[in-house]
């Protein structure tokens, strides 16, 4: 999925919640106790506008951050001037680089909604892993989003006079794992409406043992699997979201 100009422009109003400090945390945590190499270099698929990028530099990684959308690699780029970004398909890339580690989150990768692009997304991701590297996947938990069924939601996010309502309108398709959300979204300067428009995203959930079954085929091993963000729980049914840690044989 491409998105428009104006979803790039408002992303990073829509998930000024998120803690990306935290989750950087997080992917360290897992360097540390997954790799049995040094990480230096990262590439990070489907990066967005690069906030988890800017972090991770930050921190002294040398980053390549990919993303299939032209607007968001503009912001990422001019927030993250001394790291790398380029403008590909995550399902079918080649750099010509291999890595250390490889991450791909905030669910980017069910995006990739069709079996064959979720093969040549691993395909992809081996030819730019070096021996041994390690690959973070955070996506949508199939057994919690059964088990806590989409509903419609509101988010309000407000900087200054600017605010954003976003109402989000599920419709779960069980037997093909797809939540479609369609997002209507107004803007308000101060208190005036300034512009409105939808959003359509079609978003895969994965299962554990689906998921384990492309990676292995793939010639990963998996390592661990837990909760988002909590690398010492047990993933449930109660979990949205997992993060798979694999490491290439």
């Amino acid at each position: 999925m491409i998105f428009d100009k104006k979803y790039a422009g408002y992303y990073d109003l829509f998930n000024g919640g998120k803690d990306y400090g935290k989750e950087c945390d997080f992917i360290e945590e897992i360097f540390r106790r997954f790799s049995g190499m040094p990480i230096k270099s990262v590439l990070d698929l489907g990066c967005g506008t690069g906030l988890h990028d800017k972090k991770l530099s930050e921190r002294g990684y040398n980053i390549t951050g990919l993303d299939i959308s032209d607007e968001m690699i503009e912001i990422a780029r001019a927030r993250n001037p001394l790291s790398k970004f380029v403008v590909e398909d995550m399902s079918n890339f080649n750099l010509n680089k291999k890595f250390d580690a490889i991450i791909c989150m905030f669910s980017a990768l069910g995006y990739l909604t069709e079996n064959k692009q979720i093969e040549e997304f691993f395909n992809s991701v081996t030819m730019h892993l070096k021996e041994n590297g390690l690959l973070i996947l955070d996506v949508w938990n199939g057994l919690g989003v059964i088990h806590e069924l989409p509903t419609s939601r509101e988010k309000t996010a407000q900087v200054g006079d600017l605010k954003i309502i976003r109402k989000s309108f599920p419709t779960l398709d069980v037997k093909n794992h797809i939540n479609y959300v369609k997002f209507d979204v107004k803007i308000f300067d101060n208190e005036n409406l300034i512009d409105k428009y939808d959003e359509n995203h079609k978003v895969r959930f994965f299962f554990p043992r689906e998921l384990k079954k492309y990676i292995e085929d793939a010639g990963f091993e998996l390592l661990h699997l837990c909760p988002s963000y909590a690398v010492d729980s047990e993933l449930t049914e109660k979990n949205w979201n997992m993060v798979l840690i694999a490491k290439l044989k």
